[in-house]
């Protein structure tokens, strides 16, 4: 239930209706992937009904591997997510035009490689993955247990209750909702595949130990990938600039007043001194405060807004950086608290003032468990909370511990987006700010202990809340999962070079660019019914 969760490059998988982006070291949609260590890079001859592609293997199976499969309408599925997600987050910043087919936009114009080639290639790496972790797990003789199967009979269940409040077939709703031609047995398999992989995933990323030695000794050794500064900063602007071209026009006159403010706010030895010199500034320089000035204001209203500028001046946390002038300055050892600096850009003046040099986080995160009831799943609000009391009393009912709350957390979570509902409902080493408010507020409440337990209401439905404990220190637990994610994908490669995976590419191929026409009914049982904007590539929170 984080805030907003960014991609990073780790090998995960989480058991939700389309597998995760189980990425391997760094191979994401903007590296150049390969599926190595199988056979997809030789397309054998394939027949064809009426000139449409059947797949070689049989069954509308496109991706094979000793005891798995993975139909053409999950590959689907797949790409159509990695197309998706490319588009919302990353499509200006790459140059790429979405009203223009991926097949002729280029990833790599100099080898021949288009976006649609990319997203293709996305796809299979991401599809190698899960199969591989589900041979993996087959060999190390895991399988899926009772409480997993009620979770995907549930899962089940609560599609086919969606369905029915649709006024749609079970096949046509999960068509129209999760991907073009996707079936019952589509899904079921998937669930089955994602479910046993993040089980294999889990139980060999636990299995790594280290002591506090190898901790300090890792933090030591990278540091910088670990240390926060705390400062003040505040602009004195002396130029406009252009929204259609960005060029700036000075204001000469403007510059020299804005200098000498900035020369006097670097005169501040203290944070008070710092924060007081803004406040009168702001005050005699209303064009300053962030209020609009095509309007009138009450003395009241500037107040509010001085301060509130003053609040936002103080920046805490902030990670390391070199790359910019503040970023080397901030970071330098030669720092001391309540230094101060002036960085001269193209239409301003901007003043810094440390007040934390750069330090570790040794605040201490924390473990819960929670099961998210949401109203999607259960068809309103009103319908979400009574099923979390519901199961809130039958867990009280019951044994009423951590075990038996983690079971039900299997069955009844709604969380796939995170992994957690895999993972008995469990959130390790959450950290300060990084859950939604609700959420946050009363995993960090000062009264908190273990064992603690209750409703929580957030944007995201209900939680059943269960306190686990303190985790490590922050600064710990980033390491931790740094030297967990690295032991993990060595492992991970050594395992995948046991593994063969067969890909039809001639087969998968066939899945249409999303913005083509697509016949229905056509061989490769595409619609024009466009996936749904559930996320279906996520992170993993087993760490």
């Amino acid at each position: 239930m984080a805030k907003f969760n960014l991609k990073i490059c780790s090998a995960v998988v989480a058991c939700s209706l389309a597998m995760s982006a189980a990425l391997t070291g760094c191979n994401g949609i903007f590296s150049k992937t390969e599926t190595s260590n199988s056979s997809d890079n030789t397309s054998s001859q394939t027949s064809t009904v009426n000139g449409e592609v059947t797949s070689k293997f049989g069954d509308n199976i496109a991706v094979k591997s000793e005891n798995f499969a993975v139909s053409l309408a999950m590959v689907n599925r797949i790409f159509r997510s990695t197309y998706n997600d490319f588009t919302s987050y990353y499509a200006s910043h790459y140059g790429f035009d979405t009203s223009k087919s991926s097949k002729v936009q280029y990833y790599d114009e100099d080898n021949g490689i288009t976006w649609y080639d990319q997203f293709i290639d996305t796809a299979k790496s991401n599809v190698k993955q899960l199969l591989v972790l589900c041979e993996a797990a087959k060999k190390d003789g895991l399988s899926l247990d009772d409480n997993d199967k009620k979770n995907i009979e549930t899962n089940i269940e609560n599609m086919r209750a969606a369905a029915d409040n649709a006024g749609l077939g079970f096949d046509d709703y999960i068509s129209t909702t999760f991907g073009a031609g996707l079936t019952e047995k589509d899904v079921r398999e998937n669930l089955e595949q994602t479910t046993l992989a993040q089980k294999y995933y889990q139980k060999v990323y636990n299995s790594f130990e280290y002591t506090d030695e190898e901790y300090e000794k890792s933090y030591e050794e990278n540091k910088e990938s670990y240390q926060y500064v705390d400062f003040l900063t505040f602009t004195f602007g002396y130029g406009t600039v252009d929204s259609s071209d960005s060029s700036v026009t000075v204001d000469e006159q403007q510059k020299e007043v804005a200098k000498n403010a900035a020369n006097e706010l670097a005169k501040s030895k203290t944070e008070e001194e710092f924060t007081e010199y803004i406040r009168d500034y702001l005050n005699k320089n209303r064009d300053y405060v962030n209020l609009s000035s095509e309007e009138s204001h009450t003395e009241e209203e500037y107040k509010t807004a001085i301060e509130s500028q003053i609040e936002s001046a103080k920046v805490t946390k902030y990670a390391y950086e070199a790359t910019t002038e503040a970023g080397k300055w901030l970071f330098d050892s030669g720092r001391n608290a309540n230094d101060t600096y002036v960085f001269e850009g193209t239409s301003s003046y901007n003043v810094v003032m440390i007040l934390k040099t750069p330090y570790r986080d040794e605040s201490i995160n924390k473990n819960v468990r929670h099961i998210l009831f949401t109203a999607d799943t259960y068809g309103s609000d009103a319908n979400a909370k009574k099923k979390a009391d519901e199961v809130y009393e039958e867990w009280q009912k019951g044994e009423a511990d951590e075990e038996s709350f983690g079971k039900l957390a299997t069955i009844y979570n709604a969380d796939s987006d995170s992994g957690s509902a895999a993972n008995g409902g469990l959130y390790k080493d959450v950290y300060q700010g990084q859950m939604v408010t609700e959420f946050n507020d009363w995993v960090f409440a000062p009264e908190r202990k273990k064992g603690d337990t209750g409703i929580v209401k957030t944007t995201y439905g209900y939680h059943i809340m269960y306190y686990v404990g303190d985790s490590m220190p922050a600064w710990k637990s980033s390491v931790d999962s740094v030297l967990r994610r690295t032991a993990y994908n060595d492992a991970y490669s050594e395992v995948e070079k046991t593994v063969t995976i067969e890909f039809d590419d001639d087969y998968i191929n066939t899945i249409p660019d999303p913005t083509e026409e697509v016949e229905e009914a056509s061989t490769v049982s595409q619609t024009d019914a466009q996936p749904s904007e559930i996320e279906s590539t996520v992170e993993s929170s087993a760490e």
